[in-house]
């Protein structure tokens, strides 16, 4: 170990501690006569004024903050990953599972007496440990294990991953293709059977998740038969209903070869609102492997409305279709665009009523605005450079704007984290900060006490209180109003950066859900954000208490129950969350779910209710032959192996052979502040102590 000393200061300072201390030391004991005639002694005098030197020297040097900087080489093991798949589809492959715990086990242990071995299971997601370990995952990914792999090792020293699965995949992208950037081999232990079997299944339904009351909706199944030739089968949808089911349609179909592939189609009608579960199924064949692949359940979404929205510009604009391929995203709206001065028919046929640019001097829309007004439709405004600032601020009351004319100024999108009025994805709002800059109206901005910002504008890097997007508060007409024009730069650059338009479609949508809502004067109310969930998702419910003022608080405790289909209650009680309430209910079984909210406040008991559908997934039944091949491949490719199971123990060996894993010397250094050590303190107490003792003792003063 090589440990050095160190101040922040010139070491001639040194010098002076010696000299403080020096100083001291002769006032002390030689500089007064009394000191001397007190303390006859020379020897006496002088170690005293030692002690009293070494003392002051010290202190003064402690003044100086010095520390300690050691550095030590340590060598550190490497690390080996051993990743485990947890899915359902393992349980069948490895057979007899006490067993192969008992291979995957002592593996580790082996591994363990060189290397740090770290491990992991994964299905969905990846989760440390193997304490989960219970084969049961609904569905597998390995690209995103493999990913997160990445970014939890990617600067440490790992000398080998282990990745033990079927080769089976159902979500995320192809492994093969993600990228290894730790450097380390891979081996794989390839579990499951690669022989095809005689099995009939439905790979896929095809279906609208939402769909209009009186609307007919299609259903398509895809269907694989393997070594099935010369059988038939009868496919058949039907409606399960409360305590009973309801057919559908059926249609038998033959099977043709030993690698047949068809489609089965139904047409169905949306005559009940609501959440309707269906269930495709097919009737099994003798000598299947497994027949649980032969029905899947789906569930649909009839909505008794649909929100119609009139798009109503000043004149073209790329603005325009990047907000209706917005819109359109959304099944919930049909929408109309038009221009200003070519407007047919009326607006009050709309139930939201979206303003690009307008009023302007080219076209005021006084009637359009007096119908507006006199029918308190739900507006939007755009303002842009072609927006008549003066008619805009008459036209709504929630921004106005004292222009300076037709400049205008590049801005950029600013969260505001108190935003409550409804709620975005987190992928959503850290996006805002990214988007490319776009151009609002050149001015001095006043935004109305009752209204709420979601968005503040940045100009340059300079955060303002300009508003970019803000809403009305609830009690009047809802309105909302974007200070700015170029949206579809914004929805470009999602695409680019997502290769998707998720995040700013749910900014549209979301606004227009918020406009479309008829304003509710429920003191307590619970959300959810979809009413159909997998049964591989949380359940996850908001919830809001507004006082007599209709102030949203969160005092008293809010409680839950949720219901299922046979009348089992499972009870919750809400974690506060700012001023709102949240719930995390965890995971449930596939099936329907009422749920009561209660809370007490002011000595009142406040109730809201509703109804949530999850639905089974059945991934891992689909695809029952293990791939072999991608496991070799994804070993080959990063210069590892492929083992079966009763060769695992030799993973040890190819490991210690591998050049990469291999311990490294690193260098340590650490420092330490003087004054923080506690003997310090021991010796000046002692320094000091001693002196006084012996000077009194010896009668000095």
């Amino acid at each position: 170990m090589n440990v050095q000393l160190f101040t922040d200061y010139p070491s001639w300072f040194w010098l002076l501690c010696f000299l403080a201390g020096g100083i001291y030391a002769f006032a002390m004991y030689f500089r007064e006569k009394k000191m001397s005639e007190a303390i006859s002694n020379k020897w006496w005098l002088r170690g005293l004024a030692l002690l009293r030197f070494a003392g002051v020297v010290i202190l003064a040097f402690l003044l100086l903050n010095p520390y300690l900087k050691s550095k030590t080489n340590e060598t550190e093991k490497p690390v080996v990953v051993i990743m485990q798949d947890n899915s359902s589809s393992i349980q069948s492959a490895v057979g007899d599972s006490v067993g192969y715990r008992e291979k995957l086990n002592s593996l580790y242990e082996s591994l363990s007496e060189t290397y740090d071995v770290r491990t992991y299971s994964f299905g969905s997601s990846i989760q440390e440990g193997f304490d989960s370990l219970n084969f049961k995952e609904k569905s597998t990914d390995i690209s995103s294990a493999l990913s997160d792999l990445n970014n939890l090792y990617e600067n440490l020293n790992v000398g080998a991953v282990i990745l033990a699965s079927d080769g089976i995949y159902n979500t995320g992208s192809n492994p093969v293709y993600v990228k290894n950037n730790l450097g380390a081999p891979f081996y794989t232990v390839a579990l499951g059977d690669t022989t095809p079997k005689k099995d009939l299944r439905i790979t896929r339904v095809l279906h609208n998740n939402i769909v209009y009351l009186n609307d007919k909706f299609v259903v398509t199944a895809d269907i694989e038969a393997i070594f099935c030739n010369g059988k038939s089968s009868k496919g058949k949808i039907i409606e399960v209903l409360s305590g009973s089911t309801k057919t559908i349609g059926e249609q038998v179909f033959e099977i043709k070869d030993n690698n047949f592939n068809t489609s089965l189609t139904w047409e169905v009608d949306a005559n009940t609102p609501g959440i309707r579960h269906f269930q495709v199924s097919l009737t099994s064949i003798d000598g299947e492997y497994t027949t649980v692949n032969n029905m899947q359940d789906i569930f649909i979404e009839v909505l008794d409305a649909r929100q119609k929205v009139l798009l109503l510009a000043n004149a073209p604009h790329p603005d325009l279709n990047a907000l209706r391929q917005s819109i359109e995203s959304n099944r919930n709206y049909e929408i109309d665009l038009q221009l200003a001065n070519e407007l047919k028919g009326n607006v009050n046929d709309y139930d939201i009523i979206i303003l690009h640019q307008l009023p302007s001097s080219k076209n005021d829309i006084t009637q359009v605005l007096a119908d507006i007004k006199n029918k308190q439709i739900p507006t939007w405004f755009f303002a842009g450079s072609q927006t008549a600032t003066n008619a805009f601020n008459k036209a709504q009351p929630l921004v106005s704007i004292s222009s300076g004319g037709q400049s205008a100024n590049e801005i950029t999108g600013i969260y505001q984290n108190n935003f409550n009025l409804f709620n975005l994805e987190p992928s959503t709002i850290s996006l805002f900060s990214k988007l490319p800059a776009i151009n609002a109206p050149y001015g001095q901005y006043t935004v109305s006490p009752a209204s709420q910002v979601l968005l503040n504008q940045k100009i340059g890097a300079v955060n303002t209180k300009n508003p970019l997007l803000v809403y009305s508060l609830s009690g009047g007409p809802k309105m909302a109003v974007f200070c700015a024009e170029n949206f579809w730069k914004w929805r470009l650059y999602d695409y680019v950066m997502n290769n998707n338009q998720v995040a700013t479609n749910e900014l549209v949508s979301k606004t227009l859900q918020y406009l479309s809502t008829k304003n509710d004067k429920k003191q307590f109310r619970v959300n959810q954000t979809r009413t159909v969930i997998n049964e591989n998702e949380p359940v996850i419910l908001d919830a809001e208490l507004y006082n007599d003022s209709y102030e949203l608080i969160n005092e008293p405790d809010a409680t839950l129950t949720i219901k299922n289909e046979s009348g089992k209650d499972f009870p919750f009680q809400f974690s506060k969350n700012n001023k709102s309430y949240v719930l995390r209910a965890g995971f449930f079984p596939a099936g329907n779910y009422t749920y009561e909210g209660k809370v007490v406040y002011n000595g009142k008991e406040f109730k809201d209710n509703g109804a949530f559908s999850v639905s089974p997934l059945r991934l891992e039944t689909i695809n029952t032959t293990a791939d072999h091949q991608l496991l070799n491949q994804l070993a080959v490719q990063n210069g590892g192996q492929m083992v079966y199971p009763d060769k695992m123990q030799t993973l040890t060996s190819l490991i210690n052979e591998s050049a990469a894993a291999k311990p490294v010397m690193r260098e340590i250094v650490r420092t330490q502040s003087i004054i923080n050590l506690k003997w310090i303190c021991f010796v000046l107490l002692g320094l000091l102590g001693i002196e006084w003792f012996v000077r009194k003792f010896n009668g000095g003063y």
